[in-house]
């Protein structure tokens, strides 16, 4: 049931049928793109700045997710409000990120592993860790994303199942017939895997 709710919302918000790169002038004169961009304008002209802040003032308080960086893209076509931390956990460095579409109420948190080695050296990292005082694991601190996004901003997490659900009559920017998923619908271009790896 839901599927189709969002499907029938896609089709209403992006053409059906017309591709991006080979069809450009029709695809970006259409109603649907065209609706598409006011959704994502009237956000971010609105309250949408003011809601974002709203947003990093819940992690305020926590000793961890205070350092939670607004990182929308909005003007940059992103249908959703993107969110990073990074943590260090048993010697590892690890990416939360926070998806929550301007589009529908709905939200995806994706844990991904990053090479620490890249970033610090073995010195810091011993350094980075002797200094961190959490001890709440990954899973742990995901759980109270998730628990502030719900309650206190009435956002639902997005089906696991949906995420790499493939709408194949739509194109857009740099995703072809075929490639376009509903995360891509409602969050942004990246290509995500329906389950972390945390």
């Amino acid at each position: 049931m839901i599927e189709e709710v969002l499907k029938n919302l896609v089709y209403l918000i992006y053409p059906k049928n017309i591709c991006a790169y080979t069809e450009k002038e029709k695809y970006f004169s259409c109603e649907e793109y065209k609706r598409l961009n006011k959704i994502i304008s009237d956000f971010e002209i609105g309250n949408g700045k003011i809601f974002r802040k709203d947003i990093l003032k819940e992690f305020e308080e926590d000793y961890t997710l205070k350092a939670f960086q607004d990182l929308s893209l909005l003007d940059g076509g992103d249908r959703c409000m993107t969110f990073n931390i990074t943590i260090i956990e048993n010697g590892e460095l690890y990416t939360i990120s926070l998806f929550m579409s301007v589009i529908i109420p709905y939200y995806v948190v994706k844990v991904q592993k990053n090479i620490i080695e890249l970033w610090f050296s073995k010195e810091r990292i011993a350094e980075l860790e002797e200094e961190n005082m959490e001890t709440r694991k990954l899973k742990e601190l995901v759980f109270e994303i998730e628990t502030i996004i719900e309650n206190k901003f009435l956002y639902n997490k997005f089906p696991d199942n949906f995420i790499d659900f493939v709408i194949s009559d739509i194109s857009f920017e740099d995703s072809m017939f075929g490639h376009f998923t509903l995360y891509n619908a409602f969050f942004n271009n990246v290509t995500i895997r329906a389950k972390n790896e945390n």
